[in-house]
């Protein structure tokens, strides 16, 4: 699959969304929402990468796809897991062997809603961060081998479906059961079931794209300006209306929705204002950051704990906002140099046929 410079662009903004909302203006800017669009840009990279496989070699082999996930996610996860421990123990003076089990495992999604990590020095745990990657990786050890299994038959569009439904309709059955828990949104914003749609949207515009038929489809009807004013103004909406129920039930649709539109043009829109935006997205900066964004997600948190710990936790002092941004600058470095970058051979040796 070709790269795309302007994926790591949005890439970029979704990390800085997540990172400046943690870095105490989370009552300014929607660092929910940067997990939402990486959730999405996921599911169409994935879901590209494996339909092109399929067309290219006539079968999806599901061994190097989860050897190649394992090299992508793993080895920069694995060093987060090491140093947080660590942390831990140093600050805590023990530290519990199911959250790191929780942690290594892609359990800590739910052991976050059900069971919590424990405070560190009555700061949230480091390990809080991994919900996400627990959710993705969840979600591709079902849908890789339906999509393998029923490619063939041109009917894994329905699957997409049913994942693009089925979430929504949790989320309303839990908000409507458990009413007097809207407030906490523990579990409609952490549990597989009830955000794998924002995965399954990118997937859907991935099977949009990829095959003739719809392409041109979605070119003549939806890739307009028009759609992407309207995409814009959902993803608008669905921020400045609070209502408890809306926001953990139709929140993520509506983003969703909103995203699918956006990115839908500025990927493949070929209008002056969009080729404008792509190479906005494109430039070198953006798309550097970017591709530091898996480790700049789990090592941000890491450096917020220890400059917490060592600065208290005014998150308004110069020298918290100096010591947050500095660590997690050094350590993601190393990470990504040191961890991930030399990965990247490993990946591309055992991974997917593509």
């Amino acid at each position: 699959m070709k790269y795309t410079p302007e994926l790591d662009g949005i890439r970029a903004l979704s990390i800085l969304l997540v990172m400046i909302s943690h870095a105490g203006f989370g009552h300014i800017v929607p660092g929910g929402f940067g997990v939402t669009i990486f959730f999405f840009i996921s599911g169409y990279l994935i879901t590209s990468l494996l339909i092109a496989e399929a067309e290219k070699y006539k079968h999806i082999d599901l061994k190097k796809f989860y050897i190649r996930r394992f090299w992508r996610l793993l080895p920069p996860a694995i060093y987060f897991i090491v140093i947080s421990s660590l942390l831990i123990f140093y600050i805590n003076h023990s530290i519990k062997i199911s959250e790191i089990f929780a942690a290594l495992f892609y359990g800590a999604n739910y052991y976050k809603i059900f069971i919590h990590f424990t405070n560190v020095d009555g700061l949230l745990s480091p390990f809080n961060i991994l919900w996400s990657l627990a959710i993705e990786e969840h979600f591709y050890i079902l849908f890789a081998p339906l999509l393998a299994f029923t490619y063939r038959s041109n009917r894994y569009y329905q699957i997409i479906v049913a994942f693009l439904v089925l979430p929504l309709v949790i989320r309303l059955g839990y908000a409507l059961i458990f009413p007097d828990m809207l407030h906490e949104g523990g579990y409609t914003y952490s549990a597989t079931e009830a955000r794998i749609d924002s995965i399954a949207f990118g997937c859907f515009m991935a099977y949009l794209i990829h095959k003739p038929t719809n392409k041109e489809w979605v070119e003549k009807h939806l890739i307009k300006l028009g759609y992407f004013i309207i995409g814009l103004a959902v993803i608008l909406l669905s921020l400045l209306f609070r209502d408890p129920f809306f926001r953990e039930t139709f929140r993520y649709s509506l983003q969703n929705v909103g995203l699918f539109l956006i990115l839908l043009n500025i990927l493949f829109n070929q209008a002056t204002l969009f080729a404008a935006i792509r190479r906005f997205l494109g430039l070198s900066t953006l798309t550097f950051i970017g591709k530091l964004s898996y480790s700049l997600y789990l090592q941000h948190w890491f450096s917020m704990t220890v400059i917490s710990y060592i600065a208290g936790v005014n998150k308004f002092s110069l020298v918290w906002q100096l010591g947050f941004w500095g660590l997690t600058l050094v350590t993601t470095l190393i990470s990504y140099y040191v961890i991930e970058r030399p990965t990247i051979d490993l990946r591309r040796k055992y991974g997917s046929n593509v």
